[in-house]
């Protein structure tokens, strides 16, 4: 009895716990809440768009919203209960909802791969602002009627302090210039648009009832047996039986038309990727090429099944399949491609992982050589490859060499995904013959990011939440940037594929581009088989890198190695190249010997190239921000002429990128990624010789026996890979 008794007592002080768990909560402390759970709710909203269902935007959000407002409300009444129990004093609920806001958006940051200090300050300012909030709603309900106006100056000052922080004024200033003769303005061509694809796709009429063409499905279970349950139940299919999907610019006219595809990159499956890129559709077909933009959308990554596995192989071979697709259409009579596709002409385009994917697809047979469901690609030639923004990661080991196969990479300065220069080392594997005819250029883009190269992606390089934390105020507008990729794209395009040479001098020096580019900072490379090299240390490690009867020697400078080139993360760029670094000023001597002056006494040069990149000074325990270095070139050839570097092409400063809001914010956001502010990208420069002979008529280019790099100025450092001659 006494027991029971007992067992009643704690029973009542429980329920007596329990009841006043809240009498502290009046109604200041609700109102404050009631701002905590504001603040959570932009959290979950934010949530929302960087993990979709795949049912909508609105569905999302409101989904997030009420999960969120079932976790606030149970969360906070169940801390408060425990610390009633725990007799702790003052507003329990209030408490409750605080803890639980803190963690919550602590937890979302951190998940969505920032560091753990990041998410807390993160999530300590949204505490903040839902304190303030709350307080509005404090003083909103306190004042008279007339005053309640002066009340919304406290929810004014939250919107504008945040506006500023999220959405800076932007700092680019420019627009597209004009000139009609711009490869970027729209050809002659009209042009039809159609899709083909599976006729049942889910989530697209498209590519189902709207299809023009049916398209056959392909197994690869070959190359991946992991499908996810989700990932089937979303798009209605697995491994075995994956679509071919792809939408169609055609020209107008007999053809045949060189066939060019652009395949995306990893993003959210949820949201499709492959109409971004119709403005390059619209473009290339009014130009006479056959474009194609590959849905690859079943190969992303999605937040509820991850990324199939060996993705990169996947969409390399999904890529081919549709080369093979597009070749029984064309052996087909009566479809709008029959007789009109020139297979021998093929151009491929890729975003990202899809930059990165055409590269191996033109160097296919390193993956998929013994794959009978690819025997036909060897009826067709892939002649040309463009990179936006690549990666460049290893694939079973290996990464694509491209041998004679026209190569071109642009990249942004701002780019926070790919956020070192991926495509410098898919430059460096690119080879062109002496009579191959083919060239590789790149093009480094000082205000460009990531994702503005796709239409549909949006300016975030990363999906919100962590993208809000973005830097956008130095980022160009995006369709400037898609400009760029309109200019560069077409006339390349043109010149491997249609043979027309009038471009050509766009890539050799990007300021042969400046009546048809918006205003940017621009680093280009160009190389073609007209090259013969002096020095070239690819992946060479000797301290030299000549070739035979080639000596090279260095004065003045503090500091003289061979060094493997650096990306921003502190990984190989594939090549070597000489670091030069100086205090006051040092000159860097190439020496051509006799040896190598007979071997070489009928050649007549008429351009010298030097691939160079300013690099950041080692000071010991601090990196100094490098300047621009003064240059000037001196060549002896039975007399020695000195030009400044600079009157050729303007020697450009290092890019230094924040990647975030600020400075001291990047070094906490992702320090493992965002590691350097900079890192060395190359510049070529092509000196015709002939302006040396001006300067002194007695100047012989056959007879060149010394090359001198003066280096001044404040202290600098430098790296070289490549000294050599175009001789055309």
């Amino acid at each position: 009895m006494k027991g029971y008794q007992a067992l009643n007592r704690i029973r009542f002080r429980i329920k007596e716990r329990i009841d006043a768990a809240e009498k502290n909560d009046t109604p200041f402390w609700q109102r404050l809440s009631a701002g905590l759970w504001a603040a959570g709710s932009a959290a979950a909203a934010a949530l929302a768009l960087g993990m979709p269902t795949g049912l909508g935007t609105f569905f999302d959000i409101v989904f997030y919203l009420l999960l969120h407002s079932f976790l606030f409300l149970g969360t906070g009444k169940t801390i408060a209960i425990l610390f009633s129990l725990l007799r702790l004093p003052g507003p329990r609920r209030f408490f409750g909802s605080l803890l639980y806001t803190g963690v919550l958006v602590c937890l979302i940051f951190y998940y969505d791969r920032t560091t753990l200090l990041f998410s807390a300050l993160v999530s300590g300012c949204f505490l903040l602002c839902g304190i303030l909030l709350g307080l509005f709603f404090c003083l909103w309900t306190a004042a008279g009627k007339k005053y309640k106006f002066l009340t919304l100056l406290l929810p004014l000052a939250i919107f504008l302090l945040l506006t500023a922080v999220f959405f800076p004024a932007n700092s680019y200033i420019g627009s597209i210039p004009g000139g009609k003769d711009s490869p970027g303005k729209a050809g002659s061509y009209r042009f039809d648009h159609f899709t083909y694809g599976s006729g049942t796709d889910r989530h697209r009429k498209e590519f189902a009832a709207e299809a023009k063409l049916l398209s056959r499905t392909v197994d690869a279970s070959d190359y991946i047996n992991d499908w996810p349950p989700l990932r089937k139940l979303f798009w209605g299919f697995d491994e075995k039986n994956l679509p071919l999907n792809g939408r169609v610019w055609m020209p107008e006219g007999e053809g045949p038309f060189p066939l060019v595809l652009i395949v995306h990159g990893n993003h959210n499956m949820e949201y499709f990727s492959d109409a971004g890129y119709a403005y390059l559709g619209e473009l290339l077909a009014s130009r006479g090429f056959i474009t194609v933009s590959v849905d690859e959308n079943f190969l992303n990554y999605s937040t509820w099944s991850g990324t199939p596995g060996d993705d990169m192989i996947l969409r390399t071979w999904i890529l081919l399949q549709h080369i093979l697709q597009i070749k029984d259409y064309h052996l087909e009579p009566g479809t709008p491609f029959s007789g009109k596709t020139d297979l021998r002409k093929i151009a491929l385009i890729g975003h990202s992982r899809g930059g990165q994917a055409a590269a191996m697809a033109a160097d296919y047979g390193r993956w998929f050589d013994a794959d009978p469901s690819l025997a036909g690609i060897k009826e067709t030639s892939i002649e040309a490859v463009a990179a936006l923004a690549p990666t460049d990661s290893l694939v079973s080991g290996q990464k694509p060499y491209l041998r004679d196969i026209y190569y071109l990479v642009l990249h942004g300065a701002q780019d926070s995904d790919v956020n070192y220069f991926a495509g410098d080392r898919q430059f460096t594997r690119t080879s062109c013959s002496r009579n191959s005819g083919c060239f590789k250029a790149s093009l480094y883009i000082g205000q460009a990011n990531h994702s503005q190269f796709n239409s549909d992606w949006g300016r975030m390089d990363n999906s919100p939440p962590k993208g809000l934390f973005l830097n956008r105020r130095d980022t160009m507008p995006a369709e400037l940037q898609r400009e760029i990729a309109k200019v560069y794209i077409s006339a390349f395009l043109e010149t491997a594929l249609h043979g027309k040479k009038e471009y050509l001098q766009l890539f050799r020096d990007y300021r042969y581009g400046s009546r048809w580019l918006p205003p940017a900072h621009y680093v280009s490379r160009f190389l073609d088989g007209s090259f013969i090299p002096l020095l070239q240390f690819g992946a060479n490690r000797q301290r030299q890198g000549t070739i035979s009867g080639v000596v090279v020697k260095a004065t003045g400078f503090t500091g003289w190695e061979t060094v493997l080139a650096l990306d921003r993360m502190g990984n190989g760029k594939g090549f070597y190249a000489a670091a030069l670094a100086w205090e006051k000023k040092g000159s860097y001597k190439v020496l051509l010997t006799d040896d190598y002056r007979r071997n070489n006494s009928s050649a007549r040069p008429e351009k010298l190239l030097i691939s160079m990149a300013t690099a950041e000074v080692d000071g010991g325990n601090k990196i100094q921000k490098s300047t621009v270095p003064h240059v000037d070139v001196e060549i002896t050839a039975n007399v020695s002429v000195c030009l400044p570097l600079n009157d050729f092409i303007p020697v450009p400063p290092p890019f230094y990128t924040c990647y975030t809001l600020s400075p001291r914010v990047d070094k906490i956001f992702r320090k493992e990624k965002y590691r350097q502010a900079t890192e060395p990208v190359f510049q070529t420069y092509e000196l015709p010789l002939e302006e040396f002979v001006k300067h002194n008529q007695a100047f012989n280019p056959q007879a060149i026996s010394e090359i001198t790099l003066h280096f001044s100025g404040e202290p600098g450092m430098v790296l070289i890979d490549t000294i050599g001659f175009i001789n055309n």
